[in-house]
C-alpha cells in the first residue's frame, strides 16, 4: 500500500519510535543522576515526568507536524496523563507478577515491565495521534482573499 496516507503513517511511526529511544536514554540519565541525592521513587517520578514533558513536545513537533504554540499546554497536560497511565500500566504489570511469582528474578521483572512500557507506548501513540489529528492543521503562508470588486 503506497499512498500519502501510509507514508505518513509510517513517519509518524519512525518519528515516535527516534523520540522514544532518545526519551528513554534521557531518563535513565536524569534517573541515575537525580538517584545521587533523593529517594530512588522520587528520583523515578522527576525523571519520568521531565522526560515526558520533553518528549510530549518532540512528538507534537516532528512526528505529529504541529508547530503552533497554540494549544501546547494541552498537550502538556495530555501527555502527563498519559504518563500517568504509563506509569500505571507498569506498576500494574510488576504488581500482578509479585502476586504471581513473589520470587521473580529481576531479569524477569524487567520483561515483566518492559511489557507493561510497551502496551502503554501503544496506548500513547494512539492518543497523540488521535489528539493531535482532531487540531486543524495551520495555514502557513495562505494569501489572503482577493477583495471583492
Amino acid at each position: 500500500m503506497t499512498g500519502a496516507r501510509h507514508t505518513r503513517l509510517s513517519h509518524q511511526l519512525s518519528s515516535f519510535a527516534v523520540i522514544g529511544v532518545a526519551s528513554t536514554l534521557a531518563n535513565v540519565v536524569l534517573f541515575y543522576l537525580l538517584n545521587l541525592t533523593i529517594n530512588t521513587q522520587l528520583a523515578n517520578a522527576l525523571a519520568l515526568i521531565i522526560t515526558t514533558v520533553f518528549n510530549t513536545a518532540a512528538n507534537r513537533r516532528y512526528t505529529f507536524g504541529v508547530r503552533t504554540r497554540e494549544g501546547a499546554g494541552v498537550a502538556q497536560l495530555q501527555g502527563l496523563v498519559l504518563w500517568l497511565i504509563m506509569w500505571a500500566m507498569t506498576a500494574l504489570a510488576l504488581w500482578l507478577l509479585a502476586r504471581a511469582d513473589p520470587h521473580a528474578s529481576h531479569g524477569t521483572q524487567s520483561v515483566v515491565q518492559f511489557a507493561g512500557n510497551v502496551v502503554a507506548t501503544i496506548i500513547r501513540f494512539v492518543m497523540l495521534r488521535k489528539w493531535f489529528a482532531q487540531r486543524p492543521a495551520p495555514v502557513a503562508d495562505d494569501p489572503a482573499p482577493a477583495p471583492a470588486e
